[in-house]
């Protein structure tokens, strides 16, 4: 968001007066320190000017409360950077982009096609030439878009991104013809990764008729398929080649962390040259093979790499051989749980944004990141969640994602590799992956294959109907979210025959009602129901014994929880209600709470009682005083919240800075209140490890903030927002500085 002009001249003003009232201040002063005092005629004239001055400020203060509403969407940057990969090196490839470069400047080639085996670096060719038009595209053009589009194109997020990048929101039936208007407007380089079949532009509202690339714009695509080049009707296409000896040596000694001329030992040296020969000149093999053998240091490590490549030939001639070599990376890594671990990724949909926090989740679900007989504690097994995160990114067989820390990436090769290693066609007959994640589908597929599978993945689909009675025996995870408001149903007998189900999550669906036969599924670790219309928890989820994760956050339906059922869950480690129905109070709880079967509700006292619980999320509705004190008298419930909800009622000034001190692992944190809050005072001294905060709904409270005990002041009010990841104000009225 940006301010309006009105705002920049507020802010302004609020300088001048700043200016002002220091010199005042220093007038004041030496007229204090002056033996002679001052005239009457000085002293009148400085009060005028302070009374003025006081005018000016109330002036501003009732400007002020107008300037929220004046905010205005900032535009969108010329050029969104794209972050660089683990997996990609621009070594040998500047001719390749030598010629691209060359081609961007050619007025009779509006349409270029980069084409090449699949982890030959046609995507970091792609970045390359995105990051070169920063900043503000560089004056070539007015305006560059990435879009990804991969295997199997969803063209209303092909939309979404152009729409988000040109900075034009989307409605109704009319997507193509307005992005088709706001494009015609522009000179733009339109960057297309990853594309599998022919797309039709026109369709999308990309203008493609000659007279609309007469002005300069440019679309640049990348594909495996010289073929879809022809589709395209690209004017251009340029061949992505393989590395030649040289190059490929170079890269290769890069990842093993050696110099290419010094290797002590010639016969080492001349076995990983074989090795390096093995890799057929590709980068994404050079680089994982590479990684792979960097800490191979004896002539028998190397002759034992050399044998379980022999099968492979110097020309790679197919995808397979390049799986082939993927998989001797994978077969490398020294724990199997990060084996595991790299393969519950293939089970997101392709060059998806995978949120860390979520799939480690996932793992911990499925028992991967224990450590003997008996489940860790989350913490500790989230905690080797990150080193698995780690080491399978120094292995270059995962990167970050769009957002360093928050996300990672499966390249698609690598996450081809997995699922070839997956299909139940191989070695890993026990270890059957059914994926069909974001494929846009409405029915499920192969439901007979379900009998073999492992893991099933159906999330990021339209899928509306579940099979009937499925038999699943060696099932433990099953993903069906993201299925939004379409899969409303689960039929009675759905959960019947999933006796090893360990990982369940139907968020973002529409679900209102849980059958009863959830209950059945006795070796469930996580379940996600958040997001959903669900009303009420079935009193059969108390058999659910071995449960660690439940997931209820933003279920804004949900009318009932069994307090029993809750209550009989003696392994629940986390435990996520913020923004719920639930409304959480002090013993007996608050009038709008969740109740149970008998009328019983679920209150903190209830909470305070479950002392297994180590992740707590929260809201807590009609908050008095005494809810307050409840948490400060709890040292297990205040340790253990890491999402706050908070509904303010008949308090109307509020200090946090006791309720807050005390929470050190809280992360998200949202305020609401009635007409009763007047005043909110925040310490930010307490909001080191905060990830998000939401400020809405105080029509009366004045907010302030603390650093300390000493409030902020002035311009390094807009400092506070850094410290978060994401903060939101909605109606909020009053901002002290």
């Amino acid at each position: 968001m940006g301010p309006t002009s009105q705002a920049k001249n507020w802010l302004r003003k609020v300088q001048e007066i700043e200016s002002r009232e220091a010199d005042f201040r220093v007038s004041f002063q030496q007229r204090g320190a002056s033996p002679e005092g001052s005239s009457l005629r000085s002293s009148y004239r400085l009060g005028c000017e302070a009374a003025e001055c006081l005018k000016e400020v109330q002036r501003l203060k009732t400007e002020k409360n107008n300037l929220l509403d004046q905010l205005i969407p900032a535009p969108p940057p010329a050029v969104v950077p794209q972050p660089s990969s683990s997996l990609c090196d621009n070594v040998g490839a500047e001719k390749t982009l030598s010629e691209i470069r060359s081609l961007l400047e050619d007025n009779e080639a509006p349409v270029i096609g980069i084409y090449g085996l699949g982890g030959i670096g046609k995507t970091t060719l792609l970045k390359a030439i995105n990051n070169e038009f920063l900043p503000r595209g560089s004056g070539r053009f007015d305006l560059v878009i990435w879009v990804t589009v991969s295997k199997e194109p969803d063209i209303l997020k092909v939309q979404e991104q152009i729409a988000t990048q040109l900075g034009c929101p989307l409605h109704g039936e009319n997507r193509a013809r307005t992005l088709l208007m706001g494009l015609s407007q522009k000179k733009f380089l339109l960057l297309l990764d990853d594309v599998w079949e022919k797309l039709d532009l026109g369709s999308i509202g990309v203008p493609f008729s000659s007279s609309f690339f007469r002005n300069g714009s440019k679309v640049v695509f990348t594909t495996r398929s010289v073929t879809v080049c022809n589709d395209m009707d690209a004017k251009r296409k340029v061949k992505v080649p393989l590395l030649n000896r040289k190059s490929s040596w170079t890269l290769f000694c890069q990842k093993l962390g050696r110099e290419e001329d010094q290797w002590n030992d010639r016969s080492i040296r001349s076995l990983a040259e074989a090795v390096c020969q093995k890799c057929g000149g590709l980068p994404i093999t050079l680089i994982t093979v590479g990684r792979a053998m960097a800490d191979a240091t004896t002539h028998g490590e190397w002759k034992e790499a050399l044998m379980a490549l022999k099968g492979i030939p110097v020309e790679l001639g197919d995808m397979k051989e390049v799986l082939i070599l993927l998989q001797f990376s994978f077969d490398r890594l020294k724990d199997t749980s990060a084996k595991e671990c790299l393969l519950y990724c293939a089970l997101f949909p392709e060059d998806h944004n995978i949120k860390i926090s979520q799939l480690i989740d996932y793992w911990v679900g499925e028992g991967l990141l224990d450590r003997g007989c008996y489940p860790d504690s989350i913490d500790r097994a989230g905690n080797r969640g990150l080193v698995v995160i780690t080491t399978l990114k120094a292995a270059c067989l995962l990167e970050d994602g769009d957002i360093k820390g928050t996300f990672v990436k499966l390249h698609d090769t690598v996450r081809e590799m997995a699922l070839w290693i997956t299909s139940g066609e191989g070695d890993e007959r026990g270890n059957v992956f059914l994926v069909n994640s974001g494929e846009q589908l409405r029915h499920v597929p192969t439901p007979e294959r379900w009998t073999e599978a492992r893991r099933i993945s159906l999330m990021y689909n339209e899928i509306r109907l579940l099979p009937e009675e499925p038999r699943c025996p060696n099932l433990q995870t099953l993903l069906l979210n993201n299925n939004e408001h379409l899969l409303e149903e689960i039929p009675g007998g759905f959960f019947q025959f999933m006796p090893s189900l360990r990982v369940l999550d139907l968020s973002w669906t529409g679900i209102r009602v849980l059958p009863p036969e959830i209950g059945s599924l006795l070796e469930l670790r996580y379940l996600n129901l958040s997001r959903t219309p669900l009303e009420s928890l079935p009193m059969e989820v108390r058999n659910l014994t071995k449960l660690r994760q439940l997931h209820l956050e933003n279920t804004w339906y949900l009318k009932s929880i069994p307090r029993e059922a809750v209550s009989s869950l003696e392994r629940l480690q986390s435990l996520n209600i913020y923004r719920s129905k639930f409304r959480a109070g002090g013993e007996g709880g608050g009038s709008d709470g969740v109740i149970d079967h008998e009328g019983r509700q679920l209150c903190l006292k209830d909470l305070d009682g479950m002392g297994q619980l180590t992740e707590l999320g929260i809201s807590i509705t009609w908050m008095t005083h005494e809810d307050m004190q409840a948490v400060l008298n709890s040292q297990r419930l205040s340790a253990s919240i890491r999402f706050l909800h908070l509904y303010v009622v008949r308090i109307r000034s509020l200090e946090l800075s006791a309720f807050l001190e005390i929470m050190k692992g809280l992360r998200w944190l949202s305020i609401r209140s009635s007409t009763d809050l007047e005043e909110l005072v925040l310490n930010t001294s307490h909001f080191s490890e905060l990830e998000e905060l939401g400020l809405g709904t105080l029509p009366r409270a004045t907010i302030s903030w603390k650093d300390g005990n000493a409030f902020v002041r002035g311009p390094t009010t807009a400092a506070i927002f850094k410290t978060f990841g994401d903060c939101s104000l909605t109606n909020v009225k009053h901002w002290r500085t």
